[in-house]
């Protein structure tokens, strides 16, 4: 931190007390959520944001105002790794149904991962950033019950992650459901307040707290913006930290060795879904395609007599003649 940074985050402590529990309580000077122009609050832009495994004009920014196309899936991250933090931000999804998040504390490892091409989120705490209409569309889609998540603030670990949920807890046992219903539909502002402090998550949406975790281990990572399938806004961001980590250099990934598919019973072009296709080559990778827009290619990582799987761990699986993709989708032949 440098030197102003110190004397904002003492002149905040002061106003608070010892910290988080005044704040949590509402017995801080400060309102809660706050505004972000208390002491040591940061605006974030784009420049302070390092692509990690999306196209690189997935995220456009006009100063403080991101705009994602929501394609590919994936993520960029804040900087730097954070340690304890408080984290204000608005979003707007563009397109019904849409889906997204905000990753805190995703690990320096998945994120060296993804920047290898090895999957498509981080390994973190998911503070899930969903429309209103994603469970219809889920019902429609699945033929199952939309039961196992909500629109209105979920908090949940992804991937070898600890934590606690704050209940009422999803049938899984592993997400935090909100106490309350505050999300607002497409093309309307929505307001998130995110502390991380000291192993515990809490999130409040529109002002009220919802939903969160504790016992959370690691507790220090990467704040992450995520794009996945739709169109989606953020603005008005702002951190404070709490803490200080480091420098958090990557950890280096050693990518597995690409396998050939020469001669494998699942070579060509399989459509689905509505223009989707993905093209099987005899090198060993697999080109996602939507229409004639490429979406991503992976490499072929591990394969037998009438599967194979790529890069993220994608199976797919070849059944008479489908082709079984993620376990998920069900191709042709083009």
């Amino acid at each position: 931190m440098s030197d102003q940074d110190l004397a904002d985050l003492a002149v905040y402590m002061q106003s608070t007390g010892s910290g988080e529990d005044d704040s949590i309580s509402g017995n801080s000077a400060e309102p809660v959520p706050p505004t972000g122009n208390e002491p040591g609050w940061k605006v974030v832009t784009g420049e302070d944001f390092v692509n990690v495994n999306c196209f690189p004009d997935t995220w456009r920014w006009e100063g403080g105002h991101a705009y994602c196309t929501g394609k590919p899936t994936g993520v960029i991250r804040y900087r730097e790794p954070l340690g304890n933090f408080e984290l204000l931000l608005e979003w707007m999804h563009k397109k019904n149904a849409g889906n997204s998040g905000v990753f805190v504390w995703a690990t320096p490892q998945s994120i060296s991962k993804l920047a290898a091409g090895q999957g498509r989120l981080p390994h973190g705490i998911e503070v899930q950033v969903l429309d209103l209409g994603y469970a219809e569309h889920y019902t429609k889609r699945h033929k199952k019950p939309a039961d196992w998540f909500t629109s209105h603030g979920d908090v949940f670990p992804v991937g070898p992650i600890k934590m606690n949920p704050f209940p009422p807890v999803a049938p899984n046992g592993k997400r935090s459901f909100p106490t309350k219903e505050t999300t607002k539909g497409i093309n309307q502002w929505n307001h998130y307040y995110v502390r991380a402090v000291d192993g515990e998550v809490r999130l409040w949406v529109n002002g009220e707290e919802v939903s969160g975790g504790d016992g959370i281990e690691p507790a220090s990572g990467y704040f992450c913006l995520e794009s996945e399938g739709a169109p989606i806004e953020f603005r008005n961001i702002r951190l404070r930290k709490l803490s200080e980590v480091g420098e958090g250099k990557l950890p280096v990934h050693e990518p597995a060795l690409t396998l050939t598919l020469k001669g494998h019973p699942a070579l060509g072009v399989w459509k689905y879904l509505n223009g989707y296709t993905r093209e099987i080559a005899e090198d060993g990778q697999v080109t996602l395609r939507l229409g004639q827009n490429v979406i991503w290619k992976r490499r072929c990582i591990s394969k037998s007599e009438n599967e194979f799987v790529l890069e993220g761990n994608l199976v797919h699986k070849l059944i008479g003649n489908t082709l079984d993709i993620e376990g998920k989708y069900q191709a042709v032949r083009e």
